[in-house]
């Protein structure tokens, strides 16, 4: 295997936390352990770390339920240009190539090899494909090889532009996750504590879960939700637990290297999002750390969730079916750790190591001997 010089670009604000951007970061962290020197660019609203370069300011953009800081900035083009003219790559690997501008201009001027990777499942199809198809088609053929992180998310684009997609899933550093943390301060241990990790929007389905702590209270008077993010439904989400009564700690954003304490520390992890979940990091960080899950049944979530007999998969947007799941897993032990064994066991197919050597393979045989 020989080193490769690999440029990642970002869609989304690499100063805001997300799903594709910790994907993203842990990736470039995974193959640099391979021994290639990796390269980090996108948008970015605040200084970045090393390896990470800013080309295109953020523009806050909201969009099918949720709130992204996009590249936006027409000079970029400018800026990708002279990228490619002043630094040599092997390999350039853009994440959500369809979205503006950042990520078009890296397929424009890209000399490389490029590689993309498709994130986003719509249930009933992306409405921005349509508008765009014509006018990027052009630079879509010049991937060459298109990655999607689903079933569910090969079926979004290609139903508006075919060709063939490998399946290479969102992965988990299962033994960093797993590493003893101390617990944090808000979950009381003895106490049954649910946890919900995520963006705090309305695809996201907070607020059923809000309600289903009333269910489940009513059996277990100590339990508590912890919500762990931010975003704009925040202060709503805030007036809903007040006005229900429900037992609900926000804790706001918590960094990378705080979550698996969280994760740890808690009961049961619940994901009660309505839709638009390509695959589910969150659920993936719950297995590695043997907790079980109470999740909606989406297509995104119900595979992992299903195949791997790790938690239980309710109707999207029932918080009486979310309460009901979440008192059967809170007051049998027994289930907990056996749903906990089958979700570490299932985890390890989707460690860094195992999908970095994955990227790997695709790289190489791009690349003339």
């Amino acid at each position: 295997m020989r080193p490769l010089r690999i440029a990642l670009f970002a869609p989304y604000d690499l100063a805001r936390a997300g799903g594709v951007t910790t994907h993203i970061r842990a990736q470039a962290r995974a193959l640099r352990q391979l021994g290639h020197p990796v390269r980090i660019f996108g948008p970015a609203s605040a200084p970045l770390d090393q390896g990470e370069t800013a080309l295109s300011r953020s523009v806050t953009v909201s969009f099918g339920g949720t709130e992204s800081g996009l590249g936006l900035d027409p000079r970029s083009r400018s800026r990708v240009a002279t990228l490619f003219k002043s630094e040599p790559f092997d390999i350039v690997h853009v994440h959500e190539p369809l979205v503006p501008l950042l990520p078009w201009f890296a397929l424009r001027y890209a000399p490389s090899r490029i590689v993309a990777t498709f994130h986003v499942h719509r249930e009933h199809g992306h409405r921005w494909y349509p508008a765009v198809r014509p006018w990027l088609q052009s630079l879509i053929r010049r991937v060459d090889v298109r990655i999607a992180v689903s079933e569910a998310a090969r079926r979004t684009v290609a139903a508006h532009f075919p060709g063939d997609y490998e399946i290479v899933p969102n992965a988990i550093d299962v033994d960093a996750f797993r590493a003893p943390r101390r617990r944090p301060p808000a979950i009381v241990a003895g106490t049954p504590h649910v946890l919900y990790v995520g963006r705090l929007e309305p695809r996201k389905g907070v607020d059923h879960v809000i309600r289903a702590m009333i269910d489940v209270q009513r059996d277990l008077p100590q339990a508590r939700l912890i919500v762990v993010g931010d975003g704009p439904e925040r202060e709503a989400l805030v007036a809903l637990a007040r006005t229900t009564g429900a037992q609900v700690d926000f804790a706001g954003r918590v960094d990378d290297e705080e979550l698996p304490a969280y994760v740890q520390a808690s009961d049961v992890v619940c994901s009660p999002a309505t839709g638009g979940e390509s695959f589910g990091i969150v659920l993936l960080e719950a297995m590695a750390c043997e907790k079980p899950i109470v999740a909606s049944r989406i297509e995104g979530y119900e595979t992992l969730v299903g195949d791997a007999d790790c938690g239980t998969l309710v109707p999207a947007g029932d918080a009486h079916a979310i309460g009901a799941a979440l008192v059967s897993l809170l007051g049998d032990g027994n289930l907990r750790r056996t749903f906990g064994a089958h979700g570490l066991q299932a985890a390890r197919a989707y460690d860094w190591p195992v999908i970095a050597r994955r990227l790997d393979a695709i790289y190489q045989r791009l690349l003339p001997e």
